[in-house]
């Protein structure tokens, strides 16, 4: 086991002794107690969140056009490395009509394409995701650290420093939807966007990973908490497939959505309560990408 490896084993063992010692004297579950350690130190790393709200994000699948315009301002905003390995937050899935989204029952769906190279193409519709962010987290329940934790506004978030890279929360995970660092990240100074061709600077406001952590979605933490409503990949979605809100307040667009349109949750079943939602308006689209 090498120096490091070693330091972050101790360093786990010594977290996991002190949440249980506090968990004894104050009569909390030890999972209360590191979920409260990880998120007290994780104020470095994100804003605080703000009390009551409850967000959800939901994407009309039936206006996506899978031209992963999300997936690289994902990665630009929340500073996803290209290398070593070609690391995503999001994921962007290619369907046959013959399979609504209310047919889709896992992650990522049988029968499905990543690999397209043009889209939107006849006959298929586009299927993206990312952290589910349930109201009831499997992955937060067999952390040993507390390092993946539920905060006070609903987010599921990861302590960096308190991860050990078990991957516990990975195999809990019902949706795949986390990355894991095999590799120490290349972190650019700055990189060319895909979308539109200008020169991104590495985002100050979101922490960089390690090798030998979990990384995930955060639904942009850092710019919902800090005055901008809605994370990237709503802002820039070019067809308005995705929308985000506070599911607590009755004026947001999402609380109003869940009222007017008819709604699918993945693995609903589970009792995970996904706060990512699909729904379909019927739209339809041409060869050349115009709406019809």
């Amino acid at each position: 086991m090498s120096k490091l490896n070693r330091r972050d084993f101790v360093k786990a063992l010594a977290a996991v002794g002190v949440v249980a010692t506090l968990g004894k004297i104050s009569g909390k579950s030890v999972k209360d107690v590191t979920s409260e350690v990880s998120r007290k130190s994780a104020k470095g790393l994100y804003p605080s969140a703000e009390h009551g709200a409850r967000y959800a994000m939901m994407i009309d699948s039936g206006a996506c056009i899978g031209c992963r315009t999300c997936l690289h301002a994902c990665k630009l905003e929340n500073n996803v490395p290209d290398e070593p390995s070609n690391m995503e937050w999001i994921d962007l899935f290619e369907m046959e009509n013959t399979r609504p989204v209310s047919e889709v029952h896992g992650m990522p769906p049988a029968d499905s394409s990543v690999d397209y190279t043009e889209s939107p193409r006849e006959g298929h519709w586009y299927l993206s995701f990312n952290c589910f962010h349930c109201e009831n987290p499997p992955c937060t329940k067999v952390c040993p650290t507390g390092a993946t934790y539920q905060d006070d506004d609903g987010l599921i978030l990861v302590n960096y420093d308190l991860c050990i890279g078990c991957r516990y929360c990975m195999a809990a995970c019902p949706y795949n939807a986390r990355q894991f660092n095999w590799w120490d990240p290349v972190y650019q100074p700055s990189r060319v966007s895909p979308i539109d061709g200008e020169i991104v600077p590495l985002n100050p406001k979101v922490p960089l990973r390690t090798r030998g952590v979990v990384e995930k979605c955060t639904f942009c933490v850092h710019r919902i908490r800090d005055g901008n409503p809605v994370p990237r990949c709503v802002e820039v979605c070019p067809v308005n497939a995705r929308h985000f809100g506070d599911l607590n307040d009755p004026e947001s667009e999402v609380s109003r959505l869940l009222e007017t349109v008819r709604t699918h949750r993945i693995k609903e079943e589970l009792n995970t309560k996904p706060m990512l939602y699909y729904f379909t308006r019927g739209v339809k689209w041409k060869d050349d990408g115009e709406k019809i």
